[in-house]
Formats: structure tokens, C-alpha cells, sequence
């Protein structure tokens, strides 16, 4: 009976040490999942944050930078104005000079003389008896009267914002200092006058207390428990910018770090941690890097062919931009372009591009007058009409007409399908051709492709590599063909590399492509190689 209770006793005491043991494995595990995930979410929240103090500074540097442009510009047509006689007059020769100083500033949309508190003639011709300006809002630590919403009569939502220094008067059209980031409506940013408190632009909300936060900082961060802010203030005028992020955002933000920190928390742990922080700092950092690039002028265009199917002759090209910074690899457009949308730099970009096209396009046009350039338009360039105004001055390049300029959208830009149709219609108004990218990639249905006027439709890469396969998507290139045809598109397919998709597509009445098959993206110089080896036997025309 003893040895009996002796045995019990035993069995009784490994059991509790199973038990005991069990739990302190438990316990082990449940500490090691959850460090790691604590300090994913720790990390995403730093990480988000640092992000969107970057955004928010880097968004207000650049409301600041347009602000500082705008109050320069003024002065300058100040400036060019005293070389008439004083006082300035309503004459010919004023009108003359301030229509030139109007065409070469950039914000300045009026210039004009004022007598007696009213506009009597300006950059647009005499205002006989003058157009009534009113009292002055403010007047600056310069001196200078600033009035801040004034109707000149054009139409009762068109208001200016209007500096003054003497006699001479510039008109801005507010919405040009703070347009570019149209794609982050929820954002509130804006300019006011530092020693007057007298706000000159704005959108969306504003607390007059955070102005005591900045004091005589030149810049400022701080989250008031409802927003981020950023401020910055000029060292040229009595300004000072400011953006303000909502905590909805911040907390998009931390979710979206968090969707990608704590995945990989738990099944990589902390040994991936460090490359975690690397990246994300790496993507907070990388706007900076890109306005350093554009200041640089890193970016390279380089131009792929496009080639009539039936003949393989070059009939135009598309322009790619190329980012290799200070020597290092090529970074992919895929990778830099959607930041560059998020931080508000594709207007940028895209000028950028449209530049380097208006010096390069004259030159293959020389060697074949028919050619054209195809132009990758962004989401935020859809949803601004300012890219009508740059494509507007690309045609005003010498040798450069509307038949030699095509746009490519793709489905993915068409965020607001109203805004893009007007955009596009102001764009076709001047001549230029559309060609909708990556159809059937994206979310757009049938019927909003029949809104948007166009003349192409690109079939994508994906499709284009399983056609006359077996794959599920084989037969999408032939629905788009159909589709197409339907509404009387030309077809330009993407990314054909062999001659079993050349033909395929040349059998059902593509009309174009462009792919490795053909020729690459290239730099211009290679490109004019090409061009005068196609001009031995001619070029088609699209």
C-alpha cells in the first residue's frame, strides 16, 4: 500500500512538472510572438509619423516656394515698369511692356496700373473707367497694399489675390500656389501674413492659435491633438506657409504601416526588423531625394518606338522617364513614380518631362516631320487643368504642332471620371491626341471608356505575353481588339517581344506596337540613329 502511495505521489509530481513546464513553454511563446509584434507596432507608429512629418514639411516648403515666386515675380514687374516715365500713364507702350511681363511670369495672371483705387488699364488692354479694386486688406511689412480676394469682373467665382507697389498692380490667381496637391483635398494648407495674422490663401480648415507656435522659429512641426502642422516661414517676405494633416490620416498612415510590420513580425521576427526600419526610412526620405534629382536633373527621358505593324516602320515613339541617382543602379518608374504622386511632385515630373520633350521632339522632326511623342499623364496631371496650360506651351514650340504630341492615360488615373473628361476635353481642344493605357488592368467599365473621348487604346504587356496561349487571360487581347474596333480605335500593342505575338496581333488588325521585339527605350541620340536608318525607306504616319 505504501509502495502504491509512493508510485501516486511520483506520477502525480511529473504531471505537475508537464504542467508547469507547459506553461512556461506557453508563456516563452506567447512573450516571443508578442515582443515582436509590439515592436512592429511600435515601429509603425514612429515610422508613420516620421513619414508624415516629411509629407506635411515637404508639402509646405513647396506652398512657401510658390508664395516666395509669386511676391518676386511682383516686384520684378515693378521693376521692368520704371523704365517708363513716371508716373506711369495708360499708354501704348505701358500696355505693351506689361503684356511681356505678364506672358513671362509664371503665377502672375495681370499686371496693371492703378489711379485713384482703380485698375484704368493693365496687361489685357484699357479699363476705361477703371475697374474699382477697394480698400486694401492689409499692408505689408514692405509697405506694399495686399488685397486678398478682389472680383475683377471676369466672372463671380474668379477672384484674385492683388499686390501693389505704387502704382503698378499684380494679380494671382490663388489657386495656382496651392493646386499642386489636389489629390490630398482632406489636407489644409494655405499663406498668411506673419505680422498681420491676415490669412491670403487657404483650404480647409484653420486655427489662428497656431500661429503663436511657430513664434520667430523659421519653421515648425507640432501635433495640436487634431492635426499635424507644419509651418515655414519665408526669409524674403512677411509670410509664412502652413500644412495641416488630420489624425485621420496619421492613422491611415500607422495602419498601413502596421498591415505590412506586423505580418512580418511574426514570421520573421527580429532578425528583419532592421531592414523593416531601413526601408521605411528609406521611402520617408526618398521626396527629398527626388526634388534633389529634379534640381540635379538626374532624370533622364528616353524614348521606346512605336512601329507599324504591317511595314515595322518607326511612326512615333513614347517618352519613359529614367531616374539613375549620382551613378548608381536605375531605379524603376514603378517604384519612384508612386511617391512622387504621394508628396505631390508629378506636376513637377511632368513639366519636367514635357521640357526635356520640347528640345528633344524638334529634333527627331528634323529627321522625320511626321513623327510623334506619346506622353504618360499621372492621376493628379487628370485632375488639373494645369497640364492643359503646359501641353499648351509645348505647342508653342517652335517646329511643334498638335499632330506630333500624343497622351497616354491609363484606367488607374481616372479617380474622378468628371474631372478627367474635362481635362482630357481640354486637351483634345488643343489638337492632341489620347491614347487610354493598360486597358483591362484597371476598374474602368465599358461605358466610362465611351466617356472618354480617345483615339488609341494600348493593349497591356500581361495580355500581350499569353496570347495564342492556353492561360485564362489568352483571349483578353482578343475582347480588347473587339472592343476596339467597336468604337473605331486605333490598337497599339505593348511590350511584344516575339514574332508569335507580332503576327498574332498583325492577323486581328493591330494596327501598331512597340516592344523589345522592335527596338528599346533608348536615349535620344540613339534614337536619331534610328530615325535616319527609317528615313532611308520613308516613315507611316498614325
Amino acid at each position: 500500500m505504501d509502495q502504491f502511495r509512493v508510485h501516486v505521489c511520483c506520477e502525480h509530481q511529473v504531471e505537475m512538472r508537464k504542467k508547469f513546464t507547459v506553461k512556461v513553454v506557453l508563456a516563452v511563446a506567447i512573450i516571443g510572438l508578442a515582443m515582436p509584434i509590439l515592436a512592429a507596432l511600435y515601429l509603425a507608429h514612429r515610422q508613420s509619423m516620421d513619414s508624415e512629418v516629411e509629407l506635411a514639411n515637404s508639402m509646405s516648403r513647396e506652398v512657401l516656394r510658390r508664395a516666395d515666386e509669386a511676391g518676386k515675380q511682383s516686384i520684378q514687374a515693378w521693376e521692368r515698369l520704371q523704365v517708363l516715365p513716371q508716373p506711369l500713364v495708360c499708354s501704348d507702350a505701358s500696355i505693351t511692356l506689361m503684356r511681356d511681363v505678364d506672358m513671362a511670369s509664371s503665377y502672375l495672371q495681370i499686371v496693371g496700373i492703378v489711379v485713384d483705387g482703380r485698375m484704368t488699364c493693365s496687361s489685357l488692354g484699357q479699363h476705361e473707367p477703371g475697374i474699382p479694386l477697394g480698400s486694401a486688406d492689409y499692408v505689408s511689412a514692405r509697405g506694399a497694399p495686399v488685397r486678398i480676394s478682389v472680383n475683377l469682373g471676369f466672372s463671380k467665382d474668379n477672384r484674385f489675390l492683388m499686390l501693389q507697389k505704387d502704382n503698378v498692380i499684380s494679380a494671382i490667381n490663388p489657386a495656382e500656389l496651392i493646386d499642386v496637391f489636389v489629390d490630398r483635398n482632406e489636407v489644409a494648407l494655405g499663406v498668411y501674413g506673419r505680422s498681420s495674422g491676415t490669412r491670403l490663401i487657404s483650404r480647409g480648415f484653420f486655427n489662428p492659435r497656431w500661429l503663436k507656435r511657430l513664434g520667430n522659429a523659421a519653421s515648425s512641426v507640432f501635433f495640436d491633438g487634431r492635426y499635424l502642422v507644419s509651418m515655414q516661414r519665408s526669409n524674403q517676405f512677411d509670410l509664412v506657409a502652413y500644412v495641416a494633416v488630420p489624425e485621420a490620416n496619421l492613422r491611415e498612415r500607422l495602419l498601413a504601416f502596421a498591415r505590412v510590420l506586423v505580418p512580418i513580425a511574426l514570421v520573421l521576427a527580429a532578425a528583419l526588423s532592421f531592414g523593416i526600419v531601413k526601408l521605411a526610412r528609406q521611402r520617408a526620405s526618398l521626396p527629398a531625394e527626388m526634388r534633389a534629382a529634379l534640381k540635379r536633373q538626374e532624370f533622364e527621358v528616353h524614348y521606346q518606338p512605336i512601329v507599324e505593324l504591317e511595314s515595322a516602320r518607326v511612326v512615333g515613339v513614347e517618352a519613359l522617364l529614367r531616374w539613375s541617382s549620382r551613378g548608381g543602379p536605375v531605379m524603376r518608374p514603378d517604384l519612384f513614380i508612386p511617391v512622387a504622386e504621394e508628396c505631390g511632385l508629378i506636376p513637377q515630373i511632368t513639366d519636367y518631362v514635357i521640357k526635356r520633350i520640347a528640345i528633344d521632339l524638334p529634333r527627331m522632326l528634323r529627321v522625320f516631320p511626321d513623327c510623334h511623342v506619346s506622353i504618360n499623364l499621372a492621376s493628379s496631371d487628370l485632375h488639373s487643368g494645369r497640364i492643359v496650360e503646359s501641353l499648351g506651351n509645348l505647342l508653342r514650340t517652335p517646329e511643334i504642332s498638335a499632330s506630333n504630341v500624343i497622351v497616354e492615360a491609363t484606367e488607374h488615373s481616372f479617380l474622378d471620371p468628371q474631372r478627367a473628361k474635362n481635362v482630357l476635353a481640354g486637351i483634345r481642344a488643343l489638337g492632341i491626341r489620347v491614347a487610354i493605357d493598360d486597358f483591362g488592368t484597371g476598374y474602368s467599365s465599358l461605358s466610362q471608356l465611351t466617356t472618354f473621348q480617345s483615339d488609341y487604346l494600348k493593349i497591356d504587356k500581361v495580355f500581350v505575353d499569353t496570347v495564342g496561349t492556353s492561360s485564362p487571360t489568352g483571349q483578353v487581347a482578343l475582347h480588347i481588339i473587339h472592343i476596339a474596333d467597336s468604337l473605331g480605335l486605333k490598337i497599339i500593342g505593348e511590350g511584344v517581344e516575339t514574332e508569335l505575338q507580332a503576327n498574332f496581333l498583325r492577323e486581328h488588325g493591330v494596327q501598331f506596337a512597340q516592344g523589345w521585339l522592335f527596338h528599346q527605350a533608348m536615349p535620344i541620340e540613339a534614337l536619331i540613329r534610328v530615325l535616319r536608318s527609317e528615313a532611308v525607306v520613308g516613315i507611316s504616319s498614325l
